[in-house]
C-alpha cells in the first residue's frame, strides 16, 4: 500500500467521521486511527437529535418518548444486526446497552464499521432489518436512555 492510497483512505475516514479502520492484504496489515482534537471532551448526547413520538398517550409515555435517542448511520452502507460470520444478533428490542456498546454494523464494501450506543439505555426499536441498505443519517435503532 503506497502513501497516496493511505492519504485517500484517511480523507474518506475524516469525511464520514470514522475513527478506526484496519486493512489487510497478503503480507501486510495497516491500522489507521483518526484522532479527535476539539470534540473529545463534549458529551456524546449533545450532538444527538431527540426523537419525539407523534402518537397520543399518557403524560408518562410522552415524557419517555421525548427522551428517546435515535441512533443514525454515519455513512451509507448495509446495516447488519449480526456479525457476518455469526447468527446471534448484536442487540434486539428490549436489550439493555451501555454507552459505547456495539449495537450494529455498517458494511461499506468489505469494511464493517461498528455502530455504537451513544447512551446507556434500552433498545426500543430496530428501524431496519439485517441487510438493509441505508444512507447517511438514516435512523437505525432507537434507545430509551437510562435515568
Amino acid at each position: 500500500m503506497d502513501i497516496g492510497e493511505l492519504r485517500q483512505i484517511t480523507s474518506w475516514l475524516a469525511a464520514v467521521d470514522i475513527g478506526f479502520i484496519e486493512i489487510s492484504k497478503p503480507g501486510a496489515t495497516v491500522r489507521l486511527t483518526m484522532e479527535r482534537a476539539a470534540d473529545v471532551d463534549l458529551p456524546v448526547q449533545a450532538a444527538l437529535p431527540i426523537v419525539r413520538s407523534e402518537r397520543a398517550g399518557t403524560a408518562a409515555e410522552s415524557s419517555l418518548d421525548a427522551q428517546a435517542v435515535s441512533v443514525t448511520a454515519k455513512s451509507a452502507g448495509i446495516f447488519l444486526t449480526t456479525y457476518p460470520a455469526r447468527s446471534t444478533p448484536l442487540v434486539s428490542a428490549g436489550a439493555h446497552v451501555k454507552l459505547g456498546d456495539i449495537v450494529g454494523l455498517l458494511q461499506i464494501a468489505q469494511l464493517c464499521v461498528p455502530v455504537v450506543a451513544p447512551v446507556d439505555g434500552m433498545v426500543t426499536q430496530l428501524c431496519h432489518a439485517h441487510g438493509a441498505t441505508v444512507g447517511y443519517g438514516t435512523p437505525l435503532l432507537e434507545l430509551a436512555p437510562s435515568a
